[in-house]
């Protein structure tokens, strides 16, 4: 494991640095990272997790789709395959996605095609705030019934939730 950044290095970091680090703290979608380390430096690492939710949240609907298609099925194909990002692959591994029974596995597949061939995107939950396969389930089962326009925003909060918890695996936030 890395050593965390305190926030004097964090500040510290040249634009090139920074975009390196924080490159996936939102799914291979490293013109968070560039755009964020324009607003250096930050007083504070919440000051810093709340530029990148202004971020995603100031993104035009376009721009927010293309974030949400660019996340893997949660234990799909991708997954499966052992083609995830790193942190993707972790984040699956922590709530137990890489144990699933077959009947598990097959019952998220539908779940997953039926979610995704309604909004056009894949199903984006936080994972290790969900932190079991149940929940997960329970979620997609729910949020299918949703408004393309309110999963599109309930994707996105997901995705800042997701970016948060990156980013504290990355700094020394104490």
């Amino acid at each position: 494991m890395q050593t965390k950044l305190s926030l004097e290095q964090l500040n510290a970091l040249t634009s090139a640095e920074f975009h390196k680090v924080f490159e996936n703290v939102v799914e291979s979608w490293p013109e968070a990272a560039i755009f964020c380390s324009a607003m250096t430096p930050f007083k504070s690492f919440d000051s810093m997790i709340t530029t990148f939710d202004n971020y995603l949240h100031r993104l035009s609907r376009e721009n927010k789709l293309r974030i949400l298609r660019i996340h893997p099925d949660l234990a799909g194909k991708l997954f499966v395959e052992n083609k995830l990002t790193a942190d993707s692959s972790y984040e699956h591994c922590c709530v137990g996605l890489d144990k699933l029974s077959p009947d598990d596995q097959n019952q998220l597949t539908i779940m997953n095609k039926r979610y995704k061939d309604k909004f056009g995107f894949p199903f984006v939950i936080c994972v290790r705030e969900a932190s079991k396969f149940e929940a997960i389930l329970k979620g997609i089962t729910e949020r299918i019934n949703n408004s393309p326009d309110m999963e599109l925003e309930i994707g996105i909060n997901e995705v800042k939730k997701i970016c948060r918890l990156r980013i504290l695996q990355l700094v020394n936030n104490l």
